[in-house]
């Protein structure tokens, strides 16, 4: 989820445009489609990808490049959850959700009203030192953790401390997505799985994809009714998304990739704090 006032209406004029053919055709949907089939195997969006691929990849403001991540980032979550919900062995707990979006909607204004306020560069080296933390614990997990969740009957091994829990999860990921630019999903994601282990890394990751696709499409529509999103260069992002996605959730159910799609999580939650580090370091600097 992405600061929904963190846009700019593109002033660039035609020849600029045109100087950046790379924004149409096949390279935009080979991109977002890796890009998102990775992310449909760890469960979280894209946008930690997809924002860099665009600023330096493709020379765009940061501020044009977060509509665009966000289009990529609804697309991948909807295709994903459809492509769970039509697995006949889908992990996904309609409770867990309900109470993820909810603590997420809570959070996230809450979240922008304190963005203001509060020391970000301190928040980040905090949250860069969770990072590397439950990156490693992640990483160290044993492969029967993948089993949990992954009958298609989470609920049943679920109780009101879990659904409680589960809340809280999604109060703090709403809450830290505006402080510090990230998805939801990477708070969620880990946290589900080291706070309810019942549901494991496919129900994790399930729920999460889920909690996404409210919580982008949301601040997606925003940006499009603000004008600020050009359709044409989200297209293509989009369209590889959707193929990724799908992909991804489908990968992850075979019994010898749900183990590599944890360890690729694990990855996923270091690289995070690297760039936090990077981002420190450049500003400070």
């Amino acid at each position: 989820m992405a600061l929904s006032g963190d846009a700019c209406t593109t002033t660039e004029s035609p020849t600029e445009n045109h100087a950046r053919p790379g924004l149409h055709g096949l390279g935009p949907v080979a991109i977002s489609f890796l890009v998102a089939a990775w992310s449909g195997m760890c469960g979280i969006g894209g946008g930690l990808f997809a924002v860099p691929i665009l600023h330096y990849g493709y020379g765009l403001r940061l501020k044009e490049s977060i509509p665009i991540s966000l289009a990529l980032v609804a697309a991948s979550t909807i295709a994903g959850t459809l492509a769970e919900v039509a697995h006949t062995e889908n992990a996904l707990d309609g409770g867990i959700i309900l109470v993820l979006v909810a603590g997420c909607l809570v959070g996230a204004p809450l979240g922008f009203r304190i963005a203001k306020r509060i020391n970000a560069r301190k928040l980040k080296v905090v949250f860069a030192v969770l990072l590397v933390l439950v990156g490693i614990r992640i990483l160290g997990i044993a492969p029967a953790v993948f089993a949990a969740g992954a009958n298609g009957e989470p609920t049943a091994l679920l109780g009101p401390l879990d659904y409680g829990l589960a809340v809280i999860i999604g109060f703090t990921g709403g809450l830290v997505a505006p402080l510090l630019g990230i998805g939801g999903g990477l708070v969620a994601v880990p946290a589900l799985m080291l706070g309810v282990p019942a549901l494991g890394h496919l129900g994790a990751r399930a729920c999460s994809l889920a909690m996404a696709t409210v919580t982008s499409t949301r601040s997606l529509v925003l940006y499009w009714r603000a004008g600020q999103l050009d359709l044409r260069q989200a297209g293509s992002f989009a369209v590889g998304a959707a193929l990724g996605a799908t992909l991804g959730v489908n990968l992850v159910h075979l019994e010898a990739v749900a183990e590599i799609a944890q360890k690729m999580l694990g990855v996923t939650l270091l690289v995070v704090a690297l760039r936090f580090v990077f981002d420190l370091r450049r500003k400070h600097g």
